[in-house]
């Protein structure tokens, strides 16, 4: 199937399902503790008491242990999570006033000495009246470029086209950027198999955890690790999980 850009936002696709639901924002997890009399989530706005939990912390946030189980996840599933690797992919997009790139080729690749600085380019204006180019840092160059300040980025990523249209680029009027690796939410983008890493250790991190703990995320789908349909069809699954137990 091809790719697709949902040019209104992820929110059009979640508005239908989140349609009714108690959704606290802002809401920082600190501990999950489960048993046989159910689930209590601690939280920096209060405790919250369920019988289950469907758990969609992201990989990075697992590794770095800032959230706390009791008791503790079961040691196939703290192997599983640290065997998975978890990488990160920098996003730049920039406006100008008028675009110097070619608007009707979606996609650039240009080459670079630093292998993953700014080697790919999306053109906005096949899919929106919107003269934004966005670019992407991957492998071990997106860490790097995650730890830069807006303005720094701006400037490296600049500095990039500028290798290319020279002159003809001129300043931004805008600038969004991610920086996913440093991000205390989400400690990366994506999950991928390190060398040893089985497929199966994504899936298996989808298993119920007492019957209470239900995972999810794309880092729980190996055949679509990385991808949003992945972290969509997960909890999907996982929402499933927990109609099953309660039926």
């Amino acid at each position: 199937l091809p790719d697709v850009v949902v040019v209104t936002g992820y929110d059009k696709i979640l508005a239908p399902i989140a349609e009714g639901l108690d959704i606290r924002l802002s809401t920082r997890v600190s501990a999950v503790q489960y048993g046989d009399g159910g689930v209590t989530v601690e939280t920096d706005q209060g405790t919250f008491a369920g019988d289950y939990v469907v758990c969609s912390i992201p990989l990075g946030v697992l590794k770095a242990g800032t959230v706390a189980f009791n008791p503790p996840l079961p040691s196939n599933y703290r192997e599983n999570i640290e065997d998975i690797g978890f990488g990160s992919v920098t996003k730049i997009a920039l406006k100008f006033d008028a675009a110097f790139w070619d608007v009707e080729t979606q996609y650039f690749g240009i080459m670079t000495a630093q292998k993953g600085r700014w080697n790919y380019w999306v053109n906005y204006r096949t899919f929106a009246p919107e003269n934004i180019i966005l670019g992407l840092s991957v492998g071990a160059y997106a860490p790097l470029a995650d730890r830069m300040s807006d303005a720094e980025m701006q400037a490296d990523a600049l500095e990039i086209l500028r290798d290319v249209w020279g002159d003809a680029v001129g300043e931004p009027v805008q600038m969004l950027s991610t920086h996913w690796s440093v991000d205390p939410d989400a400690f990366g983008a994506y999950a991928f198999p390190t060398p040893g890493c089985r497929p199966s250790q994504f899936d298996d991190l989808a298993e119920p955890v007492a019957g209470r703990i239900f995972l999810c995320g794309e880092h729980t789908m190996f055949d679509y690790a990385g991808t949003t349909h992945g972290a969509y069809l997960s909890g999907l699954r996982a929402a499933e999980f927990v109609i099953e137990e309660v039926s």
